[in-house]
């Protein structure tokens, strides 16, 4: 499992060290996911935070009857993260599996009490969430303008 996270995320294994990893690998599972299966529905309860160490994903939103495509996802990327870190815990999203996934799931509890309990882990985890944030704003918002045609 060590090994998948480092190749998954060698910028964020490097940042947290060794012990920080084994730190956050402590707390969470491996998860394998099959083909075609739906990981979040947008609005529904969200408890987990997946870090994906394999395999592709699709991300979606709508309304109604429209449904708008805003990417993928793959190894090195984190699911779930907006639920957590806002508080709502309800997917922003439709996250479907587009090809077998291998993933480490982190329960909600679990990513508060290493955030709150270790400040090293926290400001590195935080940090990288924080840059894939920025990049998937940015992500989302070309796509919904060209989707939708603003």
């Amino acid at each position: 499992m060590k090994e998948a996270f480092m190749n998954a995320f060698p910028r964020l294994a490097k940042s947290l060290g060794a012990s920080q990893v084994d730190a956050l690998l402590r707390v969470t599972r491996l998860v394998d996911l099959p083909a075609e299966r739906i990981l979040f529905r947008d609005r529904m309860p969200v408890e987990s935070i997946f870090m994906v160490l394999s395999g592709r994903l699709a991300v979606t939103v709508g309304e109604g009857e429209r449904s708008v495509a805003l990417g993928e996802v793959g190894a090195g990327e984190w699911l779930g993260e907006v639920s957590v870190l806002s508080g709502s815990m309800t997917a922003a999203a439709t996250v479907r599996t587009l090809s077998p996934c291998r993933a480490l799931k982190l329960h909600y509890q679990d990513f508060d009490r290493l955030i709150r309990d270790n400040d090293q882990l926290a400001s590195t985890l935080l940090a990288d969430l924080i840059e894939l944030l920025a990049a998937r704003l940015r992500v989302s918002a070309a796509a919904t303008g060209q989707q939708w045609g603003a």
